[in-house]
C-alpha cells in the first residue's frame, strides 16, 4: 500500500517538475521575441534571400517618426548581442525612438558575408568586379539596402531618414565601405572589428581614391577593435587606418576609435555596442 502511495507520489512530483520547466521555457521564449520578429525578404539585386529582424522600441507609436539602425549578421553573434544590448532596461529610455532591423544570411554564411561585405577591389582608381560568385560583390549587396531594404522600411515606418549601420569583422569592412558611397546612405557608421586587411588592404588604396576625388567624408564613424587581435590583423590595420583618418582630418566626419585592453574579435563586440548605444547620435 506504502510502495504504491510513494510510486504515485513520485510520478507526480516528476510530472510536475517537467511541467515547471515546459513553463519556464516557454514563457522565456515569448519574453525573448516580445517586440521583435523576422521575416524573409528577397533581394533582386544580390539574386538570394535574407532573413530581416525587426525590433521595435517599448511604446511604438506608428504616428511617430523614429531613426532606423540597421545591424548585419542579424542570426549570429553580432546580431543575439545587439538584440541583448538593445533589450536591457537601462537601455531603453536611450532607444525609444529607434528601430533596430537585423540582416541575415541564409544558408553558408561563411561564403555568403564574403560575398556580400567584401567590396570589389580598386586598381589605379578603376574598380575591378570580382568573377568569383561568392566574393567581393559589396556594391550589389549595397544597392539591396539602397533599392530595395530602406524603401520596405521607409514604407512600413515613419522615419526621419536618420539611418545607422552596424557590422563586425567583414561586416565592419562593409560599414567602413557605406562611408565612401555617395550619396550618403548613412548617417552612423559603426565599425566593429573590421577587416580592414582584405585583399592586401585595398580599402587603405579605396580611401587614398576618395580623397583625391571627394575630399569630403561626412557622418559620425565609431571604430573599434581588441589589443588581442594582432594576430588575425584587425588591430595592426585599425591602428593604420587610425592614422590615416586622423592625418585626413575630414572636417564633417566625426571619427571615434577605441582599442579595447585585453579583448579578442568576439569580445569586443558587448563593450563596444555598449558604448555605441549611450554614446553615438544614433
Amino acid at each position: 500500500m506504502y510502495g504504491k502511495i510513494n510510486f504515485i507520489s513520485s510520478f507526480f512530483n516528476k510530472w510536475c517538475s517537467a511541467f515547471f520547466l515546459l513553463f519556464i521555457i516557454t514563457l522565456y521564449s515569448c519574453i525573448t521575441k516580445r517586440g521583435s520578429d523576422s521575416v524573409v525578404v528577397y533581394s533582386t539585386a544580390v539574386q538570394d534571400s535574407f532573413e530581416i529582424y525587426t525590433t521595435l522600441p517599448q511604446g511604438y507609436n506608428a504616428n511617430e517618426t523614429y531613426s532606423i539602425v540597421f545591424y548585419m549578421d542579424a542570426n549570429l553573434k553580432t546580431g543575439k548581442e545587439v538584440r541583448k544590448q538593445i533589450s536591457l532596461p537601462e537601455n531603453l529610455a536611450q532607444l525609444k525612438k529607434v528601430i533596430f532591423i537585423g540582416v541575415g544570411h541564409m544558408g553558408n554564411y561563411r561564403e555568403l558575408r564574403r560575398r556580400d561585405f567584401i567590396p570589389p577591389i580598386v586598381k589605379k582608381d578603376d574598380t575591378v568586379i570580382s568573377n568569383k560568385k561568392n566574393f567581393g560583390h559589396a556594391d550589389k549587396f549595397y544597392d539591396f539596402l539602397a533599392t530595395e531594404l530602406i524603401p520596405l522600411v521607409q514604407g512600413k515606418y515613419k522615419t526621419n531618414k536618420r539611418y545607422s549601420i552596424i557590422g563586425h569583422s567583414f561586416s565592419g569592412l562593409f560599414s567602413f565601405y557605406c562611408l565612401l558611397k555617395k550619396p550618403d546612405l548613412f548617417t552612423n557608421y559603426i565599425a566593429l572589428s573590421p577587416s580592414l586587411w582584405v585583399n592586401y588592404r585595398n580599402y587603405f588604396d579605396q580611401e587614398e581614391w576618395f580623397n583625391n576625388q571627394q575630399k569630403k567624408m561626412e557622418g559620425y564613424l565609431y571604430h573599434s577593435c581588441g589589443s588581442l587581435e594582432w594576430i588575425n590583423k584587425v588591430l595592426n590595420s585599425s591602428r593604420n587606418m587610425r592614422n590615416v583618418l586622423t592625418t585626413r582630418n575630414y572636417p564633417d566626419l566625426k571619427y571615434t576609435y577605441q582599442e579595447h585592453k585585453g579583448k579578442n574579435h568576439n569580445g569586443v563586440l558587448g563593450v563596444s555596442l555598449e558604448y555605441v548605444i549611450k554614446n553615438a547620435p544614433l
